[in-house]
């Protein structure tokens, strides 16, 4: 019965242009017309284009370290202004600004433990930032500068502020991958933040 009827609902008149049409929506790719790997832009498949490696210099800059000073082991530290570093993480960072650690988990394998911390960027920040995320986890290795402080500190850390510096490396897993540096979170170290941020825009050309 479905045959019989098949030429009464289709009137030879529109097949011409029922054939065009379909021979058009077969040149459309899958999932209607998804752009195929090899004509994406090249940003969306290098999202390393650009970054620095994690090396040398950038190492001591950003260095995955919490200075001791800013969970309470050291009320003497040295002058933000006496950093060696400080200007350059100031003027460099993709985030420069208040953070608060939210969250502290432990992955351990046998005696190796691995902490992150996942924090929030606070608003404003002390630097216009080069990266629009609010929020970063922090990873802290065994072989990491922090580590030492964060298996002190452990849970503690939870709830505390700092002032931190961020900024995305070429990582070696073809991903980018993030190195900081995280200073106490005092009215000395924000002036001295800022006072080397308007010196870098002041300088740049």
């Amino acid at each position: 019965m479905l045959r019989a009827l098949a030429p009464r609902m289709m009137p030879a008149a529109g097949a011409a242009p029922l054939r065009l049409a379909l021979a058009a929506l077969a040149t459309v790719g899958p999932a209607g017309g998804c752009v195929a790997d090899h004509e994406r832009p090249a940003a969306s498949v290098d999202s390393q284009a650009g970054l620095p490696p994690w090396e040398g210099r950038a190492r001591e800059v950003f260095d995955d370290n919490i200075e001791p000073a800013a969970v309470g082991f050291s009320l003497d530290g040295p002058s933000p202004r006496s950093d060696p570093f400080l200007r350059e993480r100031a003027q460099t960072g993709d985030v420069v600004a208040r953070v608060r650690v939210n969250t502290v988990t432990v992955d351990s394998i046998g005696e190796q433990s691995t902490y992150h911390l996942g924090i929030q960027v606070g608003y404003p920040p002390l630097a216009t930032p080069r990266a629009p995320d609010r929020a970063f986890e922090l990873h802290i290795r065994p072989q990491s500068r922090a580590f030492g402080v964060a298996k002190a500190i452990d849970a503690r850390l939870r709830g505390l502020t700092f002032i931190a510096f961020i900024r995305r490396f070429a990582g070696e897993a073809g991903e980018p991958e993030i190195h900081w540096h995280l200073s106490p979170d005092t009215a000395e170290v924000a002036a001295a933040v800022k006072e080397a941020v308007v010196l870098g825009e002041l300088s740049a050309p």
